[in-house]
């Protein structure tokens, strides 16, 4: 079994891969996107089940919170 990623192990994983939390989600670049979704798998995050929005855009703003 693998072993999933922290929140914050997965915050200092954007940072490094140039992802800026200071900016809005939509403000980010399709490759800056794609990192953050590949990030997300390694921790098994699931958006709320009621959630009106995409997997990425609750994500980035789980690890803002986490900053």
């Amino acid at each position: 079994m693998v072993r999933k990623i922290t929140k914050q192990e997965a915050r200092r994983l954007a940072q490094k891969a140039g992802i800026d939390f200071r900016k809005d989600y939509h403000q980010l670049r399709d490759s800056e996107v794609d990192t953050l979704l590949s990030i997300c798998k390694l921790t098994g995050y699931r958006k709320p089940a009621g959630a009106n929005g995409s997997t990425g855009r609750y994500f980035f703003r789980y690890l803002q919170r986490a900053g």
